[in-house]
């Protein structure tokens, strides 16, 4: 009889998910002082949120329901424990209770926030094959008890702070094949006992203070990948390489190569890196021996010359090449056809000059040739490069009008064409770039009105056009690019009021607009910048991650009166300019909201009214430039809590009273405080002596005065002798205007010499 297939579903569905009764319930796998010895590692991480240490639960199985976590499928014991990276709470040593894990064999503890030194604990898991501590912030020499751990094959100690010299007894771990020392603070050189590492494939010990000679002897011929940084510029000689055969990725820097001309390696590179290590001529020849040669990378080199033709015909699987850094000289090729597999160009901050050539390899993502000497136009073919993820020609010669065609580059992430002589409009196909992360073209000669349809390119984050001829009013579609970072538009042309959606940007940690004409009150929503009202900012470099390379945003920025150039811009770097505008009416009472504020410039506008108070909650705060406005009343007693402040300008506007003589308010200069004619106090030195002027006591001080008994009789006389020639001389004034005019008159003339500040007084 055939079942019908409703019934046969539930059958099949009872036989998979619901097991019979008779079958017991699984139990626990993970031993229990295993798992009690997870929970303790986890306790002293203090980080129960974590969604990967969420899973570890007293009373479930470790082995089956824990994230991280492996178990042998015969013994059950836990041989591998994987975190996997994230910040942990600072300060927090390698918890003990690991040592428990008498069964392990991989351990990763990388990127957790590790203080303190290696724990020689981790010596006795002697079962360990993988110790992985990197990404953290350990001190201390390396324990030489870890070359007791036989069994290791993948250690990493790299990106902490350990120093001293690098333990001899490493050289006894037969099985190690990846030792990974970078960015420490390892001195001494690498011991002879490396040399006895037969299994040794990779050694990365870069970033580091080698300060003695590495010899050649200490490297095992097993080598295939070596990074390697040397301290004060230690020479290398071709002997260094003699049994390094098998060598394919090859990184050095700091050092000098001492290499003769006719040296041939011994070896066939994939890879070839020299940062920072002097060579002082041109191309070295030997690298025109490696024809297996993918990537190559020799920066800051000082290399001359022009850049040979040999190198596309003697590497024509070259896919990466940067020179970036050098003295470099001449054209670039015009011949594509031996470098087609070309990806990723870096010839930056070189002496190239002449045209940019119109034809590239059509998968080129990154094309960096700025800092040169380039000039000619922009080729609309680079319209054509369809993965392309970067361009920057900053910084060059180049003339012309940009091309629309560079909006057919959908995957265009950075686009930086500054610092050059185009001219015309900023095209307004450029709203198709959706993925534009980045978008600089600031000291050209572009004009015409900004395109509001860049607010559709919704993943920008850094946008620079200043120094140009833009005109006509800032749009309020500004507002909608939500991850904003960086606006710049100062130096142009632009009038009209500050849109108040400029409230909306909410990532905005930098906004100049200086030297426009600008007009209308500074936007009450300006305190609505959120990234500038966290006092704690992380410090890290605003920068995107493209294929590898990674692309740093600069601008330039008046403090203390002068343009300073940032090369980097930095999370912290919260700034606000609105200096040489037509800005007028008061400043917003609660701007000190903005408490992440570092830099502030409002100076050379129309502003009055007083200082508002809430300016000493900006505690962040470095520089301060209210200079020439109408700002009056006193200063705010308030900034006395500026103690980060290393500049403040309040010059040349109508401020009076006494300045604030506590904490550091009196260590600036007289030229903080110059051109307010009712200010005195230090440190202006011609009032630092001045008594501050105190008003007429009120009546019930005068009443609490002691009388005295006895009449003054003669000050009575004197002051009513006064009175009547005072009477006399007023009547006659009162009586004959001639007389009356030209008493005001002196009196008038006489005030404005005392105070300066008078002449443009009127009534």
């Amino acid at each position: 009889m055939a079942i019908p297939l409703r019934k046969l579903t539930g059958i099949v569905f009872l036989l998979f998910f619901c097991p019979p009764l008779s079958q017991p319930l699984m139990s626990n796998r993970c031993p229990s002082h295993e798992s009690q010895a997870l929970l303790r590692f986890k306790a002293a991480l203090n980080d129960s949120s974590n969604f990967y240490l969420s899973s570890w639960v007293n009373g479930t199985d470790c082995c089956t329901l824990w994230i991280g976590i492996s178990c042998d499928d015969n013994t059950n014991h836990v041989v591998s424990v994987e975190t996997l990276s994230f910040r942990g709470t600072p300060g927090t040593t390698i918890p003990t209770c690991l040592a428990n894990l008498s069964y392990l064999h991989s351990l990763y503890l990388y990127g957790h926030s590790f203080t303190g030194t290696i724990p020689t604990f981790l010596c006795l898991l002697t079962r360990l094959t993988v110790l992985d501590l990197s990404d953290n912030y350990l001190n201390g020499s390396i324990p030489s008890c870890l070359g007791n751990l036989a069994s290791l094959s993948d250690l990493s100690l790299g990106n902490n702070q350990l120093s001293g010299r690098i333990p001899a007894s490493l050289g006894s771990l037969s099985l190690l094949r990846e030792l990974r020392l970078y960015n420490n603070q390892l001195s001494g050189t690498i011991p002879p006992s490396f040399a006895h590492l037969s299994s040794l494939i990779e050694l990365s010990a870069y970033g580091n203070r080698f300060n003695e000679t590495v010899s050649s002897l200490s490297l095992p011929p097993s080598l295939q990948t070596l990074y390697l940084s040397l301290h004060h510029y230690q020479s290398i000689s071709e002997t260094f390489f003699h049994n390094l055969t098998k060598l394919s990725y090859l990184y050095l820097s700091d050092c000098v190569l001492n290499i003769s001309t006719t040296w041939i390696p011994p070896f066939d590179l994939s890879e070839l890196g020299l940062g920072s290590c002097m060579i002082d001529g041109e191309f070295p020849p030997w690298i025109s021996t490696q024809i297996s040669l993918e990537a190559l990378a020799i920066t800051n080199a000082s290399l001359v010359g022009v850049i040979p033709s040999w190198l596309w015909e003697t590497s024509p699987q070259l896919n990466y090449l940067n020179l970036s850094g050098n003295h470099l000289e001449g054209s670039l090729f015009s011949n594509t056809s031996s470098w087609m597999k070309l990806q990723e160009l870096d010839l930056a901050r070189n002496k190239l000059s002449g045209c940019i050539p119109s034809m590239w390899p059509s998968y080129m993502s990154i094309l960096l040739l700025n800092d040169n000497l380039f000039s000619g136009n922009i080729h609309p073919n680079l319209g054509k490069l369809s993965n392309l993820n970067m361009l920057n020609l900053a910084n060059n010669k180049i003339t012309g009008v940009i091309p629309v065609s560079l909006s057919n580059c959908s995957l265009l992430i950075v686009l930086n064409l500054g610092n050059n002589s185009l001219e015309g409009s900023l095209p307004y196909e450029f709203s198709k770039l959706s993925e534009l992360y980045s978008l600089v073209v600031h000291s050209n000669n572009l004009n015409g009105s900004f395109p509001s349809s860049i607010a559709n390119c919704s993943k920008l984050q850094v946008l620079d056009i200043g120094n140009n001829l833009f005109e006509g009013q800032i749009p309020t579609l500004i507002g909608n690019i939500s991850e904003l970072k960086v606006l710049i538009m100062k130096e142009n042309k632009f009038t009209g009021s500050i849109p108040l959606e400029i409230g909306q940007l909410k990532h905005l940690q930098i906004l100049l607009l200086s030297s426009n004409h600008i007009s209308g009150s500074i936007p009450h929503t300006i305190v609505f910048l959120q990234a500038m009202a966290n006092e704690s900012q992380n410090g890290f470099v605003l920068s995107t991650y493209i294929n590898g390379p990674v692309y740093q945003d600069g601008l330039d920025m008046i403090l203390k009166g002068t343009e300073q150039h940032y090369q980097y811009i930095l999370s912290t770097l919260t700034s606000i300019d609105l200096s040489s505008n037509e800005l007028e009416g008061k400043v917003p009472s609660n701007f000190g909201d903005l408490k992440g504020l570092r830099l502030l410039n409002l100076s050379m506008n129309n502003l009055n009214g007083t200082i508002p108070k809430s300016f000493g909650e900006m505690h962040q705060l470095d520089s301060l430039d209210l200079s020439r406005n109408h700002f009056s009343g006193q200063i705010p007693t308030e900034l006395e809590s500026l103690s980060f402040l290393g500049s403040l300008d309040l010059s040349n506007n109508h401020l009076s009273g006494s300045i604030p003589q506590g904490k550091h308010m009196t260590g600036f200069g007289e030229s903080s405080y110059s051109g307010n004619p009712n200010l005195w106090g230090c440190p202006l030195p011609r009032n630092c002596s001045w008594p501050e002027f105190v008003p007429s006591p009120p009546p019930i001080y005068i009443n609490k005065i002691k009388k005295s008994t006895k009449y003054p009789w003669y000050a009575i006389s004197l002051g009513l002798s006064f009175g009547m020639a005072f009477g006399g001389i007023i009547s006659l004034i009162v009586i004959k205007i001639s007389w009356r005019n030209e008493y005001f008159n002196k009196v008038d003339a006489i005030l404005k010499f005392l105070f300066p500040w008078m002449k443009n007084l009127t009534l």
